[in-house]
């Protein structure tokens, strides 16, 4: 295949891309200005023709979800396009996690051969969101596959087209924990209490890796392949929901790292059996409040750190991160909200607004019970364009992501992307000061342009 610098997507009326064709350079005309492959009868009106040329916020950043559903590289080149055409430069790449591992690591070929290749979803633990449409959603899964990994070319494709177009794209491998996929392809990396027993019948998500010599030999291996794969001075390194107490419920890690000779819950003879998720008792030693959890996480951001520090590079995490030790170089994405968000303000941190309740964009932007399958709490476009980031010099941007368990075809992420992705790039680009009234009359302009050029078809199947 020729390289993704010298093709053009072309986009059929049904919105699915069919084939990739040479550009024609367009008289010269820089492809960064003119969004590449999608076509424009008009130029953008979002963020405002009239805003300053410089934007308020340098960071303008799109998280997609990758590890739940593996999008063919046709749909992420196509969202690079239309990034561009509404000024957006970031594209966080998310893609390991427990539901499965994305890219190729070289000697690693579990990984993907595994990892790429797990059980459809499990949607009965799902509380925040409708009944009907959590049955509809599996309906869907049930026709779907959930396999597929990107190769090195594949990658570097995706990276050259995103320069092409003035975007940065950062990877993200999370760890610790979400990291039940790569346990599948190694137990070895997990709990060594479950490295013989079937993964149908783990006692708990074992989805932290395990402290020792053979997970930081990992973790040194797959971040040198993403350094190789990614350019961009930033790796989100994830360190978001481990479980601490994981750790701490196993005897053999309390005695090698904790502060006492605390014997784990869940064994009375103190041997390593492992411990379910209901037998940890409050407080001590497996409740993930002792702070040896803590420690050990601490304990993978340096090890991380270092890897990357020796290339040059920067780790950015989840804000959980800010709950263990940390050195102050890391970049804390602020998801939490109420939560998250002063904690990163006040850390001293430079840090990304990505307050969940309202950049989340994989929940409903209406009524739960109109929209297709999508977490509650709803987000409008106008809970955007008024969303209170605060004031902060550390503050290097604003970013939204769209997680992808409910999200299983091309249509149903345009639907979850599309109009309110522009509200993110107006309220990136232009600031606080931005007036509904005026941007809501060029949302709908936009929006009827992306209906004409097939961005927004009719959603299909059940829910």
């Amino acid at each position: 295949m020729d390289s993704m610098g010298d093709w053009l997507m072309a986009v059929r009326e049904s919105g699915t891309i069919q084939e990739r064709r040479k550009a024609d350079a367009r008289e010269g005309e820089p492809r960064a200005r003119r969004s590449g492959g999608v076509e424009q009868a008009a130029a953008a009106l979002v963020p405002d023709p009239g805003a300053p040329d410089r934007p308020a916020h340098e960071w303008r950043g799109l998280m997609l979800d990758s590890a739940r559903t593996c999008w063919g590289v046709e749909v992420v080149h196509e969202l690079l396009e239309l990034m561009a055409r509404y000024r957006l430069n970031r594209l966080h790449w998310h893609l390991t996690d427990d539901s499965g591992w994305r890219f190729e690591v070289p000697g690693r070929p579990r990984l993907t051969s595994v990892g790429a290749h797990l059980p459809r979803p499990d949607y009965s633990w799902y509380g925040n969101i409708l009944p009907e449409k959590r049955e509809a959603a599996d309906e869907r899964a049930a026709e779907v596959r959930f396999d597929g990994s990107y190769g090195a070319e594949d990658i570097a494709a995706v990276v050259e087209h995103a320069r092409e177009l003035g975007i940065e794209v950062m990877p993200e491998v999370d760890l610790p924990g979400h990291m039940a996929a790569a346990i599948r392809a190694h137990p070895e990396l997990g709990d060594p209490r479950l490295a013989d027993v079937d993964p149908a019948d783990w006692p708990h998500a074992n989805d932290l890796l395990w402290p020792g010599e053979e997970s930081f030999d990992f973790v040194a291996e797959v971040l040198e392949v993403v350094m190789d794969l990614f350019p961009f001075s930033l790796v989100h390194i994830g360190g978001d929901e481990c479980k601490h107490w994981l750790w701490e419920s196993d005897p053999e890690l309390v005695r090698r790292f904790g502060d006492g000779p605390e014997v784990a819950r869940g064994s009375s003879s103190g041997t390593r059996d492992a411990v379910r998720p209901e037998a940890v008792l409050r407080g001590g030693p497996g409740s993930g409040r002792s702070g040896l959890g803590a420690r050990l996480q601490g304990m993978f951001t340096d090890h991380a750190r270092a890897v990357l520090g020796r290339r040059g590079r920067r780790p950015a995490a989840w804000d959980e991160l800010l709950e263990s030790p940390t050195s102050g170089e890391e970049v804390i994405l602020a998801w939490r909200g109420a939560g998250g968000v002063p904690l990163a303000d006040r850390s001293g941190h430079d840090w990304i607004y990505a307050d969940c309740t309202r950049l989340y964009l994989n929940r409903v932007a209406g009524d739960p019970a109109t929209e297709p399958p999508g977490m509650f709490g709803p987000i409008g476009a106008r809970d955007i364009l008024e969303l209170p980031a605060p004031d902060s010099a550390r503050l290097l941007g604003i970013q939204a992501a769209v997680w992808t368990e409910f999200i299983l075809d091309r249509e149903h992420l345009l639907h979850q992307l599309f109009p309110r992705l522009l509200a993110v790039a107006e309220r990136a680009w232009v600031g606080p000061d931005v007036e509904w009234r005026d941007f809501s009359a060029r949302l709908e302009t936009e929006t009827a342009w992306l209906r004409a050029h097939g961005y927004l078809p009719a959603l299909r199947g059940p829910g």
